[in-house]
């Protein structure tokens, strides 16, 4: 039996492209139409969102059976803004970036937005490297790289021996 699917369209802008080839053989790619106008920060779209339906929900998590675990515009853009206050005071910056060890969670939406809000670098870094890897080469690898000042994981037990084998005391 095969089963029929509705797709509904969905408008994109024509794929109208002019190349450029300079004198050195580089080629430029560009779209014929120009760029609209953008804000200059990501969390421009969540201040707007939040002035506007500020109980509206912007994400929600579900553990299992249990019920969604929700947070709204407004809840976020506060808890976001909370958040990047106590990075900035934790002296974190592009020296002192964040590593997220641990999978998409509400927490690292949290985390990642108030990183935002106040320029903080962040790096998601593959759960694998923490949960399969039994000599976490490449977690210090990828930890030598970045020298965090911050490492977050969702929860501590799963990560404690990655953490203990790669995270300075000083983290």
């Amino acid at each position: 039996m095969t089963a029929t699917v509705s797709l509904r369209d969905v408008p994109l802008l024509p794929a109208t492209v002019t190349i450029e080839t300079r004198a050195d053989g580089v080629r430029v790619a560009r779209h014929a139409d120009a760029i609209k106008p953008f804000p200059a920060k990501t969390t421009a779209w969540l201040d707007d969102w939040a002035t506007k339906t500020p109980s509206r929900v912007f994400m929600a998590q579900r553990d299992g059976a249990g019920p969604w675990n929700e947070i709204t515009y407004g809840d976020m853009r506060a808890a976001a803004r909370a958040i990047g206050t106590a990075l900035l005071q934790r002296s974190l910056s592009h020296n002192r970036p964040i590593a997220i060890l641990s999978g998409n969670d509400l927490g690292q939406a949290l985390l990642s937005f108030g990183a935002q809000y106040v320029g903080v670098p962040f790096a998601p870094v593959s759960p694998a490297y923490s949960l399969m890897s039994q000599d976490f080469g490449k977690l210090r690898y990828v930890l030598g790289m970045l020298n965090p000042g911050l490492v977050y994981v969702s929860s501590g037990a799963p990560f404690a021996k990655a953490i203990e084998a790669c995270v300075p005391a000083d983290v």
